[in-house]
């Protein structure tokens, strides 16, 4: 079921180091779903995360797959895209660090551009395969559009990393980390954490359009997945985990934020079951958000996936390997500001495309392909659709991309 909701005026604020706030040239008030430019390609993969490259490219994270068919499979791999929505070319980045599959259990997640520099964030499993909750994310930095390749420390050193080198690709320690089992809480005894994956807000191309010196990171809250946490960093500091800084709550509708990670609110809250007391797991709601210059405001795409095969919200599901029993729930917010506050103008607790039978899942948004009055762009997902004989991730487990429309006042 669709819920379409009528908005109130969003509220401008101030905000540290003058951020300022534009009134959205058209308010967003629902989505048409363009079906027949939908188009899937290339070879097994999903979680597409997605940045704009200061060349012009965008840059995309795949996890569980080989889009490319090349000899072995990845975990996790980054891949260039080149061209226009209609018509673009694929490419290879050779020396990013190989996370193949007989590694252990690394994924990727938060991709973005800064000026010269790409960061890509790699999340790691509890096992050596598929498992969650995620303890942390390794950060990774190259300042030659990918030709080189480091890990970042939390302190800010650098260590280069071939992309054969699995000996340093897999280590595991709060050093080799840059968010590493901090602050966790509880979830029906078992512990999980903040910032173990995230999503980098896109600005533009390269960061060109951030509003403010600051970079905005979203995360899920680990023990509970529908409650949306907020992080900022000065672009120049990226690298240095002491000046990160986390949401703290609102004050007279102005955020605040501490670098203390344990006071750390939710910017948002989402549903954590549907209308039918059907629960999420813990491997939902991670964002996609994107600033839309032809209307003014930033865009997130966001869905929740069902835990477990009971669908309750004991730790049995909530931190179930397997989350598609069913296809997943869609829903879209605006904000004028990276930091929200967020409303919604697009829900749906099911959403599927060509067929009941999709599994759908990650929705991303391309921070690239938007026309120039803002309204059409371009959404990439997930699928984990069945084949006939009942294996799931086998159909259309691969690019999916279709053109949507934004309905606005």
């Amino acid at each position: 079921m669709i819920r379409n909701h009528l908005l109130i005026p969003v509220l401008c604020f101030a905000m540290p180091l003058l951020l300022v706030c534009q009134s959205t040239k058209d308010t967003p008030r629902g989505i048409d779903l363009h079906t027949e430019t939908l188009k899937r390609l290339g070879n097994r993969g999903d979680n597409w995360c997605i940045t704009w490259a200061k060349d012009d490219s965008q840059i995309t994270s795949m996890d569980d797959g080989n889009w490319l068919n090349d000899p072995a499979g990845f975990h996790n791999n980054l891949y260039r895209i080149i061209g226009s929505a209609d018509d673009f070319e694929r490419k290879r980045i050779p020396q990013y660090p190989k996370f193949i599959y007989s590694g252990e259990g690394w994924f990727g997640y938060g991709v973005c551009a800064i000026g010269d520099h790409l960061y890509s964030a790699v999340s790691r499993t509890q096992d050596d395969a598929w498992s969650g909750p995620f303890q942390g994310f390794k950060l990774l930095k190259s300042s030659d559009n990918g030709e080189r390749w480091y890990r970042v420390n939390r302190t800010g050193p650098l260590k280069y990393l071939a992309a054969n080198d699995s000996l340093s690709r897999e280590q595991v320690n709060p050093q080799e980390l840059f968010f590493y089992k901090e602050s966790g809480k509880e979830h029906d005894g078992q512990m999980a954490y903040p910032f173990a994956s995230i999503a980098f807000v896109q600005n533009g191309k390269a960061n060109g359009a951030a509003k403010d010196e600051f970079v905005y990171i979203y995360s899920p809250e680990g023990a509970q997945s529908n409650e949306l946490l907020l992080a900022r960093v000065h672009s120049n500091t990226l690298d240095d985990r002491s000046t990160w800084q986390y949401f703290s709550g609102w004050d007279q509708k102005k955020p605040t934020w501490s670098s203390d990670l344990s006071l750390r609110q939710p910017a948002h809250i989402f549903p954590a079951k549907n209308k039918h007391n059907e629960y999420f797991g813990w491997y939902s709601w991670l964002p996609s958000v994107v600033w839309n210059p032809g209307l003014g405001c930033y865009i997130m795409v966001n869905g929740g996936t069902y835990g477990g095969k009971n669908m309750t919200n004991s730790a049995e599901d909530y931190y179930d390997k397997w989350m598609h029993t069913k296809t997943g729930s869609l829903g879209f917010w605006y904000a004028e500001n990276p930091c929200g506050p967020w409303k919604e103008f697009f829900y749906t607790d099911y959403w599927t495309v060509d067929a009941d039978t999709n599994l759908t899942y990650q929705p991303k948004l391309s921070p690239k392909w938007i026309s120039g009055d803002g309204k059409t762009m371009n959404l990439i997902w997930s699928d984990a659709m069945r084949n006939e004989q009942g294996k799931s991730h086998s159909t259309n487990y691969l690019w999916n991309q279709m053109k949507i429309k934004i309905k606005t006042d």
